[in-house]
């Protein structure tokens, strides 16, 4: 069947592109029962609608802009400020607890394919552990990297999504509860909730996530940083192809790492990851990349929605809750009982599971919520690594169960 609008008219689906996109965002800010959903979810559901009713069509080359530009570009600016030094000196001890997530996460997906692999089959199993480890390491732009790197199936990514943000939201509040626990506090030390100081975590937090003056100097270097940064990632790509060829014949060993080292998105983050180092002075100076690269995504995220059938969405995603939630129920089971063994705060092992399922906003987010001003800049810098590690990981995750 044709659309109403045809797939040759680009000024007209990017007029609808932009506009879905921007109400999705609105919808998230201004309700809150949107903002439950979370922008991603509503984005997908707005496409899915416009597909499904014949308004815009399935598939357009407007539609592949997407993909080969925007995500690669979003890449390097929402890593602009992924100082490795920062990180690891500022971290301390939340990032130690957030690998213990993360390997929690790695737990989890693992005991998600060997329950569900008969139900998914190969290879949507294969990719929806790749990427579901990414994102309940890093967050939605590893999701999406890993999603673009093995052109995973609409049939597979978008009830996935939906899952993922609806767990992550059920995740949140139970992780709250948690901390709020008597059970759970007699259990663990917890000096962050003894001391609890909401005003002073607001404050804390203001700085990192408060509207900020962006100057066109600002647009300038932001974008200048990523679009040299997708230039050197090609051209580096390009050389490791033909450095490491011969090694894609060699053992599974050797061709997994052919392919992470080869894999674009990979590249794009390793390089962002030195440049932001060395140039973290200057980089620190410019604002608005939080926000562009954040943009960039939803965009993908609406494009994302296009190509599916809403009924099959809504049929498949069951399957998909249960794959996230178990994921989800590992991770944050593992860390509790580590962290009890280790004897860590109860404080920093919920945040850490709660910045590998959600990223850096959420985990400032919750420390804001629970009253823990000393926890705000380690939980960002946490999920900024989780940002760092999350591709890699899920495309070596995609790998070694393909293998």
């Amino acid at each position: 069947m044709t659309s109403l609008i045809p797939a040759t008219d680009h000024t007209s689906l990017w007029a609808i592109i932009a506009a879905g996109t921007a109400t999705a965002i609105w919808l998230e800010h201004t309700y809150r029962w949107a903002a439950r959903l979370s922008s991603p979810v509503l984005a997908l559901i707005i496409a899915m609608i416009l597909a499904n009713t014949r308004i815009v069509p399935t598939e357009s080359p407007a539609y592949e802009f997407v993909g080969d530009w925007l995500v690669p570009l979003a890449i390097p600016l929402l890593l602009f400020r992924a100082n490795v030094r920062e990180i690891f000196r500022s971290g301390g001890r939340m990032l130690l607890v957030f690998h213990l997530a993360a390997v929690g996460t790695l737990l989890g997906t693992a005991l998600a394919v060997w329950l569900l692999r008969g139900r998914l089959g190969s290879p949507d199993t294969e990719h929806a552990a790749g990427m579901m480890a990414a994102s309940y390491i890093g967050g939605g732009v590893n999701f999406l990297a890993v999603k673009a790197s093995y052109n995973v199936r609409a049939e597979v990514s978008n009830p996935l999504i939906v899952a993922d943000n609806f767990v992550m939201a059920g995740m949140f509040v139970a992780l709250l509860a948690l901390a709020a626990s008597p059970w759970f506090r007699a259990r663990y030390p917890h000096p962050h909730s003894v001391a609890s100081d909401s005003a002073a975590a607001d404050q804390l937090v203001a700085g990192h996530w408060q509207r900020k003056g962006i100057s066109l100097m600002d647009i300038a270097k932001s974008f200048a940083f990523a679009f040299v940064v997708v230039g050197l990632a090609a051209a580096i790509g390009r050389v490791a192809k033909v450095a490491l060829g011969d090694l894609s014949q060699a053992g599974v060993g050797a061709q997994m790492l052919v392919t992470v080292c080869t894999n674009k998105f990979v590249l794009l983050t390793g390089v962002t990851l030195v440049l932001a180092t060395v140039l973290a002075r200057p980089l620190a100076q410019v604002n608005g990349t939080d926000e562009f690269g954040t943009y960039l995504l939803s965009v993908f995220l609406f494009t994302l929605g296009l190509p599916a059938d809403l009924v099959s969405v809504v049929t498949h995603a069951p399957i998909y809750f249960l794959f996230c939630g178990i994921i989800a129920v590992v991770n944050l089971g593992f860390t509790l009982v580590v962290g009890k063994l280790l004897r860590l705060q109860l404080e920093e092992l919920l945040l850490a599971v709660n910045a590998t399922l959600g990223g850096a906003p959420s985990a400032a987010a919750m420390a804001v919520s629970a009253g823990w001003p000393k926890l705000v800049l380690p939980g960002i810098l946490a999920g900024i690594w989780g940002y760092v590690i999350g591709t890699p990981i899920g495309i070596l995750v995609v790998e070694w169960f393909k293998r």
